[in-house]
């Protein structure tokens, strides 16, 4: 049995839960609500919970640490149970993609992304699969605080749709079928 670690991006507290940038924590509850798996716990400055599935131990955080020290509890979490760098699954926002378009890769900077950077700095790796999901981005790059923090527009909402009914299978394909086969998949589809 493997252990994987899954873990979404956000700000923790009721005024951020519908941002653009808490993207990451919506879409666990999806797959969570998919699965009728309950059961957070407050553990490793995160919601924790852990379950076994398609033989494989499965751990899912959302840090309460806010973006930008994501990586202390994915390093304590990762650490605690042993789980490769090359086994933990980040999903998070990517204002390089526009709403509706998913990418899945494999290392890589930070982009600028604070979450990802605190990801790499407490794992001294840029080795993880990351699951980048289209927010769109500012014409002013002034607003881009304003716009991560922003809700998106019922439109947007819908452009997410065909992202949240599928992410159950791009991350059982990510744990079953592997990386490569999960961007084969899903990289040119869900757009």
């Amino acid at each position: 049995m493997k252990n994987f670690l899954l873990v979404g991006l956000g700000n923790p507290g009721k005024k951020y839960s519908n941002n653009r940038h808490n993207i990451g924590f919506q879409l666990i509850d999806y797959y969570l609500n998919d699965l009728n798996i309950l059961g957070f716990k407050s553990k490793f400055e995160s919601q924790y919970l852990s379950f076994e599935h398609m033989n494989n131990k499965i751990h899912i955080l959302k840090p309460e640490t806010y973006m930008n020290e994501s990586g202390k509890a994915v390093k304590e979490c990762s650490n605690f149970y042993k789980i490769p760098i090359s086994n933990i699954i980040s999903i998070y926002d990517e204002m390089d993609l526009q709403v509706g378009e998913m990418k899945i890769k494999h290392g890589g900077g930070s982009a600028g992304h604070n979450g990802i950077k605190s990801l790499i700095n407490n794992l001294s790796s840029e080795d993880f699969i990351r699951v980048r999901i289209g927010i769109g981005k500012p014409i002013n790059k002034n607003l881009v605080n304003k716009h991560v923090l922003s809700d998106f527009t019922p439109d947007e909402l819908k452009s997410l749709d065909a992202i949240k009914n599928n992410i159950s299978s791009v991350i059982e394909d990510l744990i079953i079928n592997g990386l490569s086969f999960a961007m084969n998949k899903f990289n040119s589809k869900i757009q």
